[in-house]
């Protein structure tokens, strides 16, 4: 028995619509690892301390530094405390694991009047990330003298003008 036209139509159909689903899939997987290219020779790889965890351990001019926090414990209360190579407090950020005990933050190393931040060129070096009320060791990264592509002309890049 021969079988209708319309069956041998789906059939085809399906076959072309698995193999666009893989190529687009494979398309996806491809520009995702291309994303991850390692920045100056590092191995982007993650660092924690406890709950806490940054998404490299080194960044450009212009990097977003994401922390992923997960699973505090009620008695995880304090303030993550962000410093500059200059050893200035770049940024203070709360936590109480009673409240909430996961929580995602990001923070962009940028020239701050303030923070006496005043060039790019002063943000880079080494960063240290200290989580104030625990005993959770520090967590250190490294801003290095490269620039993500298009940061250099943004606003909160530009040399600060003195006196900083």
């Amino acid at each position: 028995m021969k079988k209708p036209k319309s069956t041998k139509k789906k059939g085809i159909n399906a076959v072309i619509a698995v193999i666009v689903i893989t190529a687009i899939s494979a398309a996806g997987i491809y520009f995702y690892n291309q994303s991850r290219v390692p920045i100056g020779g590092s191995s982007m790889q993650a660092i924690t301390s406890g709950p806490f965890e940054i998404n490299n351990d080194t960044y450009r001019l212009g990097d977003n530094v994401f922390m992923v926090v997960t699973g505090l414990q009620p008695t995880d209360v304090g303030n993550v405390l962000v410093f500059d190579p200059k050893g200035g407090l770049f940024t203070k950020i709360p936590f109480n694991g009673t409240m909430k005990a996961d929580f995602n933050y990001f923070f962009k190393p940028v020239t701050l009047k303030s923070e006496k931040l005043c060039t790019p060129q002063d943000l880079v070096g080494n960063w240290t990330i200290e989580f104030q009320g625990t005993s959770y060791r520090s967590i250190q990264f490294q801003v290095i003298n490269e620039w993500v592509a298009g940061a250099q002309a943004g606003p909160d890049m530009q040399p600060v003008p003195k006196p900083c």
